[in-house]
């Protein structure tokens, strides 16, 4: 009897044992981690901020991983740099690459090879001028684009593969709003303060930085593609808050790239009403008419040091650069070193990618953007034309800005990414779209879809 007794008691004491012992293996970490941090708080508040950020993220990836991946898409907005060295932008991209590339079967990607293999090409025509031109921003340079370009295209098929593109976009278009009412309350006051039209500059974004992602905002809402399940109630709304936005922001280049990815949006039936849109055609000559008068006036100004004439004046020192080594070029980042004098960096892609890897280079970057193009244009117009847009307006910025820029050069390859991977997340779910138009146009590049979608998977 002592002994059922003694056995007894020790079962109904175990769970009491066990469960002191998860406590302290769960408490007693979180206890250490909360002390360092309030030790490095006092002493170095950008480390601690750093460390709580990695508890959270460890915190969020252990819950739902795809919620890190999901937050790349808004993360490229926040350009702002930890320590001075790397970007928000670029720390949330990389975790969420290796988050994706964890979560995604590799046969997946298959449906997304083409890409792949421009990107890689690209990637490979850069590795000669690693050899010829040694010093350390030329490597940590290359990983950098190999994750831009790479890393971007699998986190955005990640998203759309596991239907988190609502949650992404939505999230990155919050974003931009937030930006433009910004953007939009500066210029007011600054307005009211001293009747001046002047451009708007925020922290960390450059008004040429505030159009760009406004724009790239402008095309996603505008293509409206069914699988991201848009309220069209706001919809008016937020193009006109969107691109007030950039028209405060007096961004001649966002403008005009606008401009570019709604006409590549025109150019295709909707799949809910089956007609073309046609807003764009009226609206692109006011716009195009005020950014090319502006351009106009520069020019004829005697002002040699407005931001025209000193393009063209970097243009002409890009080539000089170019020639010193014009197959393989002069390094990735070479405007950070003293070789050049007074480094900048080319505000033009073209230029850009010539003076860093030479005409090697230069003609796998185009490749990638022509591939890339037709890759997306062949898709089902339901998936493809977005993506196809957002990649025809980043290139259309970056023919007179900067182009490999943290957040900028990876949005157009994560929603590249996105549309492959919301086509395979559909085509493999009960997913349904809108059924096509009774009355009216016959959506007929809808309905080749389920071959394009077979010929994209074999």
């Amino acid at each position: 009897m002592a002994a059922v007794t003694r056995v007894t008691g020790q079962r109904w004491l175990s769970p009491r044992r066990d469960a002191l012992v998860y406590v302290l293996a769960v408490a007693l970490p979180i206890a250490i981690v909360a002390a360092v941090i309030g030790v490095l708080a006092t002493d170095e508040p950008t480390w601690a901020i750093i460390g709580a950020v990695a508890v959270l993220a460890g915190g969020i990836i252990i819950c739902d991983p795809m919620v890190i991946v999901s937050l790349a898409v808004p993360a490229t907005l926040v350009l702002a740099r930890i320590g001075g060295v790397l970007s928000v932008s670029d720390l949330v991209l990389a975790a969420s690459t290796a988050v994706a590339i964890v979560m995604i079967r590799p046969r997946d990607l298959t449906a997304m090879q083409t890409l792949l293999w421009a990107g890689a090409a690209y990637a490979a025509a850069s590795v000669p001028t690693l050899i010829l031109n040694v010093y350390s921003e030329n490597v940590i340079e290359w990983g950098h684009e190999l994750v831009l370009v790479l890393g971007s295209m699998i986190v955005g098929f990640a998203i759309g593969r596991t239907g988190r593109t609502g949650l992404a976009i939505g999230s990155y278009v919050a974003g931009c709003l937030a930006i433009a009412f910004w953007a939009i309350g500066t210029f007011l006051i600054a307005y009211a303060t001293t009747g001046q039209l002047i451009e708007v500059y925020l922290p960390n974004l450059h008004k040429n930085t505030i159009g760009g992602m406004l724009s790239a905002a402008i095309v996603m809402i505008y293509a409206r593609p069914p699988w991201l399940r848009l309220n069209p109630v706001p919809y008016w709304t937020v193009l006109a808050i969107l691109s007030a936005g950039v028209a405060v922001s007096q961004s001649r280049q966002a403008m005009i790239a606008a401009i570019a990815g709604l006409i590549v949006v025109s150019l295709r039936r909707r799949p809910e009403t089956g007609r073309r849109p046609t807003f764009i055609w009226i609206a692109a000559a006011p716009v195009l008419i005020y950014a090319l008068s502006m351009l106009a006036s520069q020019l004829e100004s005697d002002n040699r040091f407005n931001s025209a004439y000193q393009r063209l004046t970097w243009y002409g020192d890009s080539i000089d650069i170019w020639l010193t080594s014009p197959i393989f070029g002069v390094g990735l980042r070479w405007w950070y070193t003293s070789r050049f004098g007074d480094g900048f960096q080319p505000p033009n892609a073209e230029l850009e990618v010539l003076t860093s890897v030479g005409i090697v280079g230069l003609l796998a970057f185009l490749a990638l953007f022509i591939v890339a193009f037709f890759a997306l244009w062949r898709l089902d117009p339901v998936y493809g034309t977005v993506g196809a847009a957002v990649v025809i307006t980043r290139l259309t910025q970056s023919q007179f800005d900067l182009y490999w820029v943290a957040g900028q050069a990876s949005l157009l390859w994560i929603v590249a990414g996105i549309s492959y991977g919301a086509l395979c997340h559909h085509r493999d779910s009960s997913y349904a779209l809108p059924p096509e138009p009774v009355v009216g146009h016959v959506l007929r590049p809808a309905v080749g879809g389920a071959r394009h979608r077979r010929a994209e998977a074999e």
